[in-house]
């Protein structure tokens, strides 16, 4: 059985979908973005798209459930399918989870290039001071070199997200994919809603956001 709604935080990789998404959570999301969302969707099940992909969580298993949520909340990094060298986003297996709902509702958090290199900084920066010494030293020295030489047989040469960040043509060439590809989905999904927010720092210097318009 599959849920009644579907709500899809989306963007790149450092931009704030997951700020966004807890937001969302405690209801401290700006009220024009949050007026314009589901009833309730801060209470349901979060779904790491990612996990799908790495091969962490099946969409079947999800699509049987016997356990019928009112909706999915979906947290969809536009980028990771490149680091994975995946053309286009309906080849994505996390896309099943779209199939079968109800209309989707669409946040695509579009930072800009700037914007999103200092976020994505901070973020890395604030993530590995979580990290043990260890573990940082077992991604550096072990992790790493064993993708990069497990590559070769796979023949794909897996990129890095700060690789892709490096110019910002191809980080608006991602945008343009991402937002032709929310254009399908509206024609598949009759009622589906999109929504383009951008991250901005308030009076206090807290993280927020603003409501930009629909790609």
């Amino acid at each position: 059985m599959t849920p009644r709604q579907t709500l899809l935080i989306s963007g790149p990789s450092g931009g704030g979908k997951s700020t966004l998404i807890r937001q969302l959570v405690d209801r401290t999301l700006a009220p024009e973005i949050l007026s314009r969302l589901p009833a309730g969707a801060g209470q349901w099940p979060i779904i790491e798209a990612n996990d799908v992909l790495k091969g962490d969580l099946s969409t079947e298993s999800l699509l049987k459930s016997e356990t019928r949520p009112d909706g999915w909340l979906v947290h969809y990094d536009i980028v990771f399918i490149h680091c994975c060298r995946i053309k286009r986003y309906e080849d994505d297996p996390a896309m099943d989870l779209l199939g079968g709902t109800d209309p989707v509702t669409v946040v695509f958090v579009r930072p800009d290039h700037q914007s999103l290199l200092d976020q994505y900084q901070r973020r890395l920066t604030s993530h590995q001071k979580t990290k043990s010494k260890g573990s940082l030293l077992w991604g550096r020295y072990v992790r790493r070199p064993l993708r990069r030489a497990m590559a070769p047989f796979t023949g794909k040469r897996l990129l890095t997200t700060a690789e892709l960040y490096a110019g910002n043509k191809w980080l608006a060439g991602c945008y343009r994919q991402w937002e032709t590809f929310l254009h399908h989905l509206a024609v598949r999904h009759p009622g589906t809603e999109i929504f383009i927010v951008e991250p901005v720092t308030g009076p206090d210097g807290s993280e927020t956001f603003r409501l930009v318009g629909n790609p």
